[in-house]
């Protein structure tokens, strides 16, 4: 992964970032220990807030489409390495920016984040016991937070991070700081917010306006960052809008998913012959940088990577374990978002509206 951490070094340096590691963290996870949480903005409040308890973790579901890739699940994961320690847990439901940005009705995407996008991310591992939800369309108090933050931020500002001034992307900021800030009208609280490296211009924002803000009394938002799974053709991060260079969750056609991790970009050698006696470039190798982030394992992880990179295993092999790793996952998922959509119907997690409906939860 050296090609990606010089990446990720200069834009830590960019963007005036800090390097953290899974010691410093004090977390025991796979992603703390391998390095995938590599990064925050704000560490003195990150280190206070872990070392206090004192803190909520938020992360936030886009309703735009029935299906999520392996980029969305590895930040689910994030916010669970901070679950066991937070005083709260909060997803919500971005259906505003769904309608402002995506062209989702407010019907459509509660629809999809009923019947899919919840049931999953409790399948994924989210603790329905120690999370609640909103849906930004039901929530006005974050409103209250948006229309502050219109008075402090510049449309300079807004140009600076987002390029283009379209109305849409201006609202949809506003709303993300109010979402990021709402835990605070019912206490002051450090909020730890996992997102990956391109989100960083989101926090940035946010953490200026708490700055200024003359009549709400905020603890900053803590940015921590975690690598991002890369593309199957092995350029830039994997993304919804390159289909046939993601795996997503869940794939019914196994098929199109042994197609597409075969055709993933390889670090083996050009033959059989080099292959066997140079081993494979695990830092360019998608199928390994992928097991990564979904083989729990460290031992196994460690023995694929002595024998991949020794010439050992070949790169037909480690498609063909990854594969069967990705079958497992999505048999298991099925069963499970099955099982949560019940959970769901029957109305057993907890949805909330207001900060006085989340002041109940943390009495």
């Amino acid at each position: 992964m050296q090609g990606d951490m010089d990446r990720e070094t200069r834009l830590i340096e960019e963007f005036g970032l800090r390097s953290i590691t899974g010691q410093e963290l004090g977390i025991d996870h796979y992603f703390a220990r391998r390095g995938i949480i590599f990064a925050c903005r704000g560490y003195e409040e990150l280190m206070e807030a872990l070392q206090s308890g004192n803190f909520y973790t938020l992360t936030g579901i886009m309703p735009s489409s029935e299906r999520i890739h392996l980029g969305t699940m590895a930040v689910v994961e994030a916010v669970k390495c901070f679950s066991d320690r937070t005083k709260q847990t909060i997803l919500l439901v971005a259906d505003l920016e769904s309608l402002a940005t995506r062209e989702v009705s407010l019907e459509e995407a509660r629809r999809i984040a009923f019947e899919f996008h919840i049931p999953t991310y409790l399948a994924l591992g989210i603790d329905p016991e120690k999370c609640v939800f909103y849906f930004q369309s039901e929530n006005k108090d974050i409103h209250k937070i948006a229309a502050d933050a219109s008075r402090e931020i510049t449309l300079q500002e807004f140009r600076a991070v987002y390029g283009l001034l379209e109305p849409s992307r201006i609202i949809s900021s506003l709303y993300q700081i109010g979402d990021i800030l709402f835990p605070q009208l019912v206490r002051p609280m450090i909020g730890v917010i996992p997102v990956g490296l391109d989100q960083d211009p989101h926090i940035r924002l946010c953490r200026d306006y708490v700055r200024r803000s003359k009549f709400f009394q905020f603890k900053q938002a803590v940015g921590v960052y975690i690598r991002d799974v890369p593309s199957l053709k092995g350029e830039g991060k994997m993304s919804k809008s390159e289909p046939h260079a993601a795996i997503f969750l869940p794939e019914d056609d196994y098929k199109e998913l042994k197609r597409k991790i075969y055709k993933a970009f390889s670090g083996g050698a050009n033959t059989l012959e080099e292959q066997r006696k140079y081993g494979a470039d695990l830092e360019k190798d998608v199928p390994y940088k992928i097991l990564q982030f979904i083989l729990k394992d460290d031992s196994e992880l460690q023995r694929i990577a002595e024998s991949y990179s020794s010439g050992q295993m070949i790169s037909g092999e480690i498609k063909e374990y990854l594969y069967q790793r990705l079958v497992e996952l999505m048999q298991d998922l099925k069963a499970k978002i099955e099982q949560y959509r019940e959970t769901v119907k029957r109305k057993e997690i907890r949805i909330i509206s207001s900060a006085r409906e989340l002041a109940e939860c943390l009495a």
